[in-house]
């Protein structure tokens, strides 16, 4: 798991693998890059970082891509592919997403809460995102890993924001992540406009990487 406080500037990486924090680091998800050693997915470590100042997202996964580069020898290679894709758009109204309030820390909380199941006495779980001071970039990164493709921004949407969306799983789609529910949630919820299709992206090539061993 991977937790990144702003303000403060502060990055705990807990029972990670060097694959996860490579796709954290470079904002890529599995299918955009090469599988590398075989411990990659297996091994896992514990790192805490500070940075010199409040630093952004950006400045911390570039520090971590300095930490990966210094302490695994990681050393890759950029290729494009196609690959399915999301492109997310603005539609004809304003999208749902608001200004941080002042003091508010970039976060992101998703609770489980239940609700009547497609039966008499069944329940169902659903998922309410809460997230605060985040970036159209960050909530696509993380949708992106629920829907297993790639999200492309054609908002031109810049800065932080706050927003709030549920995602309730129905008799067809058991499954609160299920990627029709997570996409109606994006339109629907946050008046966005998304359109699957396929697109060149970056494809990450790992040449090589060494196992550090733990303590180290």
């Amino acid at each position: 798991m991977v937790q990144f406080t702003y303000p403060g500037g502060r990055f705990n990486a807990t029972a990670t693998t060097l694959k996860y924090l490579l796709e954290w680091a470079y904002g890529i998800l599995p299918a955009q890059h090469s599988d590398g050693p075989s411990w990659m997915p297996n091994d896992r470590y514990d790192i805490t970082a500070k940075a010199g100042g409040d630093a952004t997202d950006e400045q911390m996964k570039r520090m971590v891509q300095t930490l990966l580069a210094e302490r695994f020898k990681l050393k890759i290679h950029r290729e494009s592919r196609e690959v399915p894709v999301v492109i997310v758009s603005l539609g004809k109204t304003a999208p749902k997403l608001f200004p941080p309030k002042e003091g508010e820390t970039h976060s992101i909380h998703i609770m489980p809460l239940m609700v009547p199941g497609p039966g008499p006495d069944q329940k169902a779980t659903s998922f309410h995102v809460v997230a605060t001071r985040f970036t159209l970039a960050q909530l696509n990164e993380v949708f992106s890993r629920h829907l297993d493709r790639v999200i492309v921004d054609q908002t031109g949407l810049q800065g932080d924001f706050d927003f709030s969306l549920d995602m309730t799983p129905d008799e067809d789609r058991p499954n609160p992540l299920d990627p029709a529910i997570v996409l109606a949630a994006m339109c629907d919820q946050l008046g966005l406009t998304v359109k699957s299709t396929k697109a060149p992206v970056d494809f990450l090539v790992i040449d090589s990487a060494e196992k550090v061993m733990a303590g180290n």
